[in-house]
């Protein structure tokens, strides 16, 4: 019974709600383990926090001996999936699904037992179906049906255009639990729908149908979306650890108690102990621990104590001499007239954001030069050696 209660813990969606008890026992009595599912279309090469929700459940079924299997969507990811929101997700080519796959198989490891684990490619049985054979799985699934999924429903109602290939893409996920046998398969809330996709394929094709579990979706760091690659609200699993620390610093006082229930590994009695220091402390000193905590799991406890050293003696003991500095080299940035405006200057250091949010953050006040703000774009800056420059929170750079 507490074995279950574990494996229920954090879980927001069962279905049947008394799934989890009777598959068990079914699988008791055959003598064998769980196969379990996760599919994952590899649309970016990045895993953040938000995966790791349904990874750290997968790994507490792995732990027990269960088998865990990664439909990783080689075939569905080049079609282009829905997106959840008011539009189809961009297809990608052959080479950037290879990429982004092999990248998410690395960092798997970062929290499953990769050689336990069964990973599989979709490709590998939707390649091989005829087109006739396509129409005949597809014949399992009405669209009054189709039309229950909240997006397709939303945009039906807007008539905003909902393409026949997004409505094909949950059909062929589903059809992913039949190939692979799966008695349970795992994703975020806003996999519901395709989930029950393949416990409904599984009984049309006479098989025991899967039981669905879903697991809540993580806020980002904005406190109001849920974490999301493309929202660049994201804590990565291979953030560097004082990136972690600083992110994590900055969510907002009401995230806090989701992220100790979502991203740490504390124990039940370590997490009652927490929230009653919350109560009585700074916010700042738990989001610390829970920093710490984080990296402790990507990372070790080493980098963990380290990355909050750097963050107090940089954030909170304005200590400018003990900030990281990264270096730029002023030959990669030298003009005529050895000055350049500061808006090309932070998008050229800074260019893994867009240049209209490098604006924003010099609009703000977000960006100084030497200490000092600088409120407008196109103002001309010196190209002279040791300028520091900081952009935004935690971003510190020295001209060389």
């Amino acid at each position: 019974m507490e074995t279950i209660q574990k494996l229920k813990e954090n879980a927001t969606i069962f279905l049947p709600e008394n799934g989890l008890e009777e598959k068990l026992n079914q699988v008791a009595k055959e003598n064998r383990k769980l196969i379990i599912k996760v599919g994952f279309d590899p649309t970016a090469p990045d895993l953040h926090l938000g995966h790791a929700v349904v990874l750290k459940k997968l790994k507490q079924f792995q732990d027990l001996g269960h088998q865990i299997v990664i439909v990783v969507g080689s075939f569905t990811a080049q079609i282009g999936d829905p997106t959840g929101k008011n539009k189809s997700r961009k297809p990608l080519n052959e080479e950037e699904v290879q990429h982004n796959a092999a990248t998410y198989i690395s960092q798997l490891s970062k929290i499953i037992d990769v050689e336990k684990a069964q990973i599989v490619f979709n490709s590998d049985w939707l390649d091989a179906l005829s087109f006739s054979e396509i129409i005949q799985i597809m014949s399992n699934v009405t669209v009054a049906q189709l039309m229950h999924r909240n997006d397709f429903n939303k945009r039906f109602t807007e008539n905003t255009p909902i393409a026949m290939h997004e409505l094909v893409y949950p059909i062929l996920q589903g059809f992913d639990s039949v190939k692979i046998n799966a008695d349970i398969e795992m994703g975020g809330t806003d996999q519901l729908f395709n989930c029950t996709m393949g416990r409904q394929l599984q009984e049309n094709f006479k098989m025991p149908a899967q039981i669905v579990m879903c697991m809540p979706l993580l806020k980002g760091l904005d406190g109001k979306e849920k974490m999301s690659k493309s929202l660049h609200n994201t804590i990565g699993l291979i953030d560097e650890p004082n990136e972690m620390f600083g992110k994590t610093m900055s969510i907002p006082d009401n995230l806090i108690l989701e992220f100790l229930e979502l991203t740490t590994d504390f124990s039940f009695k370590e997490k009652l102990e927490i929230k009653k220091r919350l109560e009585l402390e700074n916010p700042m000193d738990i989001k610390k621990l829970i920093a710490k905590n984080i990296i402790r799991q990507y990372h070790d406890q080493n980098s963990a104590e380290e990355a909050e050293r750097f963050f107090v003696n940089q954030f909170q003991n304005k200590n400018a001499e003990a900030k990281s500095f990264t270096s730029v080299m002023i030959s990669s940035l030298e003009n005529e007239s050895n000055q350049i405006a500061l808006i090309d200057l932070c998008s050229l250091i800074k260019n893994d954001i867009t240049k209209s949010a490098n604006r924003r953050l010099i609009e703000s006040g977000a960006v100084q030069i030497n200490q000092e703000k600088i409120l407008n774009p196109y103002e001309l800056v010196p190209l002279i050696k040791e300028t520091k420059i900081k952009i935004g929170k935690r971003n510190f750079y020295e001209l060389l």
